[in-house]
């Protein structure tokens, strides 16, 4: 009897261990699931992916919101910085094939220009072989620009007709009727395939003839206040239209001698320009919407650190970047100085103007220019290799030459509008 009382009791034992542990095996269980259950959900709620691209982050910004665009914000900087490289570039392509060949590359702005074969243009060509097949590969979010200021400077006039120079336009109409002419060119424009166009020019008349300084009649008149007006008017029609306008050449180019597609140029000393050449820039500075074009002359006393205004062009001089962000220039401007400026910065031509290719051949001088502070460099002429631009861009920013701050924050500027 008493044998079987002690075999019950070590049974009863067991069982009462058994029992004990149980529980406390079912919550180690239930602690795992609600683990892996939070890690699943936190995973579908994510806004964008562990690798995020370019086309994913603009695809964020389909909804309005502000919040929409802080997250889109966040993926472009979620991207390594050296992937990217390809979206610092304004590429100028001659034809489709190389069109192609830079996408692939990772570049997402092309620019179209004299030589470019216009059959690749929406609705004058194969469809497969167009800008809208371009957008496509890219996963729509290209930037697609053209030279179109009027007058001298016209690329699409066989396609789109004749549109006046910007000196016969302040001659012959008002502002309101500008951006009139300008919101139905920007619709064909628009329609074409194009997104951005560099214009308008923001130089003031400084020379009677083209010949004189490369600006001539492309200027809409001598006086500040009347080349801001009209140029604030030209911007609006083509923003009207769906298409980013481009103030240009930082800090002016109308009174500098000499023309940068042949040499150096040298504008007057800064206090001078302040005082008249800047002063339009400064009053589109507030235009919300504006991108800008830095240009090739030399400018003294825009000194940086490093860098003397006088012996650099001002696409390669920080300094010029840094007062076109700033602002604060020109207070004598209606509304008072310049506003910081928060739109994409772009280079002029960097391959096809002596002003620079002297003294930083190849891509070299968009190396420089990204360095000073550009967002995006252009490489208009197509004289040298697509490859090897993103190439020497990429190693730059992986040798830290160019931070990987300014690499999103440029892509944010120039591909989330």
């Amino acid at each position: 009897m008493r044998r079987k009382l002690v075999v019950l009791s070590v049974l009863a034992l067991a069982g009462c261990s058994s029992t004990a542990e149980q529980p406390q095996a079912r919550q180690s269980s239930v602690t795992v699931s609600s683990s892996e259950s939070s890690a699943s959900q936190s995973q579908e709620n994510k806004p964008f992916s562990d690798n995020p691209t370019l086309a994913e982050c603009r695809g964020l910004m389909a909804d309005s919101k502000e919040q929409a665009r802080a997250t889109a914000e966040d993926c472009i900087r979620a991207i390594p910085a050296e992937d990217l490289a390809g979206s610092l570039l304004a590429v100028g392509v001659t034809d489709y094939d190389q069109a192609e060949r830079a996408v692939d590359l990772g570049v997402r702005h092309l620019f179209l220009g004299t030589g470019t074969d216009f059959s690749m243009l929406n609705g004058h060509g194969d469809p497969a072989r167009s800008l809208a097949s371009l957008q496509e590969r890219a996963g729509g979010e290209l930037v697609i620009s053209v030279d179109e200021e009027g007058g001298l400077v016209q690329r699409l006039s066989d396609v789109t007709g004749e549109l006046a120079s910007a000196q016969k336009m302040a001659q012959e109409h008002t502002p309101e009727q500008v951006r009139g002419i300008m919101f139905e060119h920007g619709k064909k424009l628009r329609d074409l395939g194009f997104t951005m166009d560099f214009a308008p020019v923001l130089d003031l008349a400084g020379g009677e003839n083209i010949e004189d300084n490369a600006i001539g009649s492309r200027a809409f008149s001598a006086d500040p206040t009347v080349v801001a007006d009209y140029a604030t008017a030209y911007s609006q029609g083509l923003m009207d239209a769906g298409i980013t306008p481009v103030m240009k050449h930082f800090p002016g180019h109308g009174h500098a001698t000499g023309d940068s597609h042949m040499g150096t140029v040298t504008a007057p000393p800064r206090e001078e320009m302040e005082a008249a050449d800047m002063v339009p820039f400064a009053e589109l500075s507030r235009l919300p919407g504006m991108a800008a074009m830095v240009g090739h002359m030399q400018t003294p006393g825009i000194d940086g650190e490093g860098t003397e205004g006088a012996q650099t062009p001002a696409s390669l001089n920080s300094a010029v970047y840094q007062l076109l962000r700033a602002g604060g220039y020109s207070p004598s401007a209606r509304g008072g100085a310049a506003a910081a400026f928060n739109g994409p910065i772009f280079t002029d031509d960097l391959t096809g103007m002596k002003a620079v290719t002297d003294s930083h051949p190849g891509p070299e001088a968009a190396v420089v220019a990204l360095q000073a502070g550009a967002d995006q460099a252009l490489t208009a002429a197509g004289a040298i290799s697509v490859d090897d631009t993103v190439a020497a861009v990429r190693q730059a920013i992986v040798d830290g030459k160019i931070s990987a701050e300014h690499v999103h924050e440029a892509t944010i500027r120039a591909h989330l509008s």
